[in-house]
């Protein structure tokens, strides 16, 4: 990756890579400030591909560099911000990878639409622009096979919808995110895998809305599973 970078550049981030082993943090920040400096002197084109290859060694495998603020906002952000919009592969997965740094700072939010700032959202875009990245598929993967665990995981009080009871609308959301993730699991051939997980789902999403039209008539969930058990 350091032969996007000049001479000039490469000694800069070298000195930056050696302070960040061992420096005191002002001075680690000094150091890649004037890295920074150095880089952005450059057009953007030049060094954008240094930039997105820091986010690809960090998000792809597992690369134990320290993205710090200033190296997010002035350099990788705005380079994969570029990708993102010119739907370059790895660009959406990889700005997936670091959208926690994107939570931290307001101003990248704003390059992006609120459904663009979730990792959810923002590995759907990526196999939007690819859809044989599988890398994007097998992490969206597990982010909604978790996310569906949770929903399950206070039965049989009731299906959760964040951290409160779903409503009506919300069993009708997360039934179709099922279907979204039977879809992904299905392109994998991961069905056998997922089969137990996608059976409960689909009928708790959908008892626990019948339940919710007609709770006058139950004390709780659990006596409506117990009186409709093959119902949903």
């Amino acid at each position: 990756m350091l032969e996007f970078l000049t001479d000039v550049q490469r000694q800069f981030w070298d000195d930056y890579i050696a302070a960040e082993s061992r420096a005191p943090r002002a001075e680690k920040l000094q150091s890649l400030d004037a890295f920074l400096d150095a880089l952005t002197a450059s057009p953007p084109t030049v060094w954008f591909p240094w930039a997105r290859s820091i986010a690809e060694q960090v998000v792809d495998h597992g690369g134990d560099l320290v993205i710090r603020r200033p190296l997010f906002e002035r350099a990788v952000f705005p380079a994969l911000l570029a990708g993102y919009r010119l739907r370059l592969p790895g660009s959406a997965r990889w700005l997936a990878g670091l959208s926690e740094n994107m939570w931290r700072y307001p101003k990248c939010c704003e390059s992006l639409q609120p459904e663009e700032l979730t990792e959810h959202g923002l590995l759907w875009v990526a196999i939007c622009h690819d859809p044989e990245d599988r890398r994007s598929r097998l992490r969206l993967i597990d982010k909604i096979a978790d996310r569906l665990h949770y929903s399950l995981h206070e039965l049989p009080s009731g299906v959760l919808y964040g951290m409160d009871g779903a409503t009506l609308e919300q069993c009708q959301e997360l039934d179709e995110e099922l279907d979204e993730f039977c879809r992904h699991v299905a392109h994998e051939d991961m069905e056998a895998r997922y089969a137990e997980q996608i059976q409960s789902c689909r009928f708790h999403f959908r008892a626990y809305r019948d339940y919710l039209m007609n709770r006058e008539h139950y004390r709780g969930y659990a006596e409506y599973l117990s009186q409709n058990p093959a119902r949903g």
